[in-house]
């Protein structure tokens, strides 16, 4: 393996783990929509306003954390190929979309701590 296969290889297995913890997020935010579906039917819900406020504020901090990752992924990423004159016409663009969703993840993150209230329909940026 070349010296830039095992960097790219680092980074992707980053990306890999990143992925993993964003579909333990999108678990969380399913049980938190089902919980407040179950509120608005009327029925038990699985957790209390407190738990469930809780459990949210803490799922979008992990995301805004993710989001970082992912912009220090990509412009890694950029790096490790300008150092190898790799060329790639869409690395700038990959760190701008990644800024974007860590502007995204910011407000979401913003919006829950702000309304005390499980707002689903804004639970999860795209990342």
């Amino acid at each position: 393996m070349t010296n830039y296969n095992l960097e790219e290889a680092e980074l992707i297995k980053l990306q890999i783990v990143l992925s993993a913890i964003l579909a333990f997020t999108t678990i969380i935010s399913i049980t938190l929509s089902y919980d407040f579906l179950l509120k608005l039917e009327g029925k038990a819900p699985i957790y209390n306003g407190k738990e469930s406020l809780d459990i949210m504020v803490f799922n979008r901090a992990i995301l805004v954390i993710v989001a970082l990752a992912f912009i220090y992924i990509n412009i890694k990423d950029k790096n490790v190929k300008e150092k190898y004159n790799l060329k790639d016409e869409y690395a700038d663009l990959q760190v701008y979309a990644s800024i974007f969703n860590f502007i995204a993840a910011l407000i979401v993150f913003y919006v829950g701590i702000k309304s005390g209230s499980n707002v689903t329909s804004s639970e999860n940026p795209t990342i």
